[in-house]
């Protein structure tokens, strides 16, 4: 059975009052089942999953395919997500408050160091999502497409989640198994990594996630103590050096630092981290790329 998403949020506290509408929140279970599968699902299927009568699955299923938010394979008898949802979720980024205010900010940095810098939300329990992209001028440059997901512990970003998730050394594990890296990492190293990143305030990751680049990042900390974003820079690994890298991370620092500054006296909380501004970067063997030809893009999903 597939793992059921959850959205993050700041606890209890922030749950607003009121009753549950049983069809609104068996209609968001089912699009999370749909999201996760691997494939279209059958009916049977889906309510299995879902553990939603029949009868009342079936009539959210056409009541979805009505909005446009799923789609139906008449010949195979199978549901998917519809594009519909596309046109849902862009809007939602477009008026995102958070976004709004790290938006400028994260293209200033990309400007200034001409390379790409990007938001990443946490979607569930083990997802994030891309969700801000700002690239450089730059005529060779990494590209990344916005509502891209990945793994919670991938990266930089998921350096950063897991050092401040709360989540046990058995619940890491098991999510760090999953990872497919592109190169070797051992799980204690990992760990060592995740210590790092809370002592510091930020993590890097040095081609793990993605052959031949480099990522930092930081968390966005946010009024109240949850940490739903990251914000991360991705370089050629042939534009890192330890001086570099230690004048970005603390640009990145003080772009995490932002929804804090904005929001009003009384509802700034206390900081998620608390990080000590370390001495030197994290020790990283710098090595030595050849720039891809002119005019194309490096590809980072």
């Amino acid at each position: 059975m597939e793992k059921k998403a959850s959205t993050p949020s700041g606890g209890a506290a922030d749950k607003p009052k009121g009753k549950v509408v049983g069809a609104v929140a068996n209609a968001a279970t089912i699009l999370r089942f749909l999201r996760a599968t691997q494939g279209p699902a059958t009916v049977t299927q889906i309510t299995r999953a879902v553990k939603i009568n029949p009868s009342t699955c079936f009539n959210i299923l056409r009541t979805l395919i009505q909005e446009d938010f799923v789609q139906f394979d008449a010949t195979a008898k199978t549901y998917q997500l519809s594009l519909g949802l596309v046109a849902l979720a862009r809007g939602a980024l477009e008026h995102s408050p958070e976004l709004h205010l790290l938006k400028p900010r994260i293209e200033a940095l990309a400007r200034k160091y001409r390379i790409m810098v990007t938001v990443w939300r946490k979607i569930s329990d083990d997802r994030i999502m891309l969700v801000s992209v700002a690239e450089s001028d730059a005529p060779v440059r990494i590209h990344a497409r916005a509502g891209s997901r990945s793994p919670l512990l991938l990266g930089a970003s998921g350096r950063v989640f897991g050092a401040f998730s709360g989540l046990g050394k058995a619940a890491l594990k098991e999510r760090f198994q999953e990872l497919r890296l592109a190169r070797p990492l051992d799980f204690e190293t990992f760990l060592q990594q995740l210590e790092e990143a809370r002592r510091i305030g930020w993590a890097l990751d040095d081609g793990y996630a993605y052959a031949g680049t480099v990522t930092i990042a930081v968390p966005v900390q946010e009024p109240g103590g949850a940490l739903n974003f990251t914000c991360a820079a991705i370089l050629f690994n042939g534009q890192y050096d330890l001086q570099r890298v230690a004048g970005i991370a603390e640009d990145l620092k003080r772009i995490g630092h932002s929804l804090l500054e904005a929001a009003p006296p009384a509802a700034a909380a206390p900081v998620v981290v608390s990080a000590v501004k370390p001495k030197k970067a994290p020790a990283a063997k710098a090595s030595r790329k050849t720039a891809a030809p002119a005019g194309k893009r490096r590809a980072v999903a």
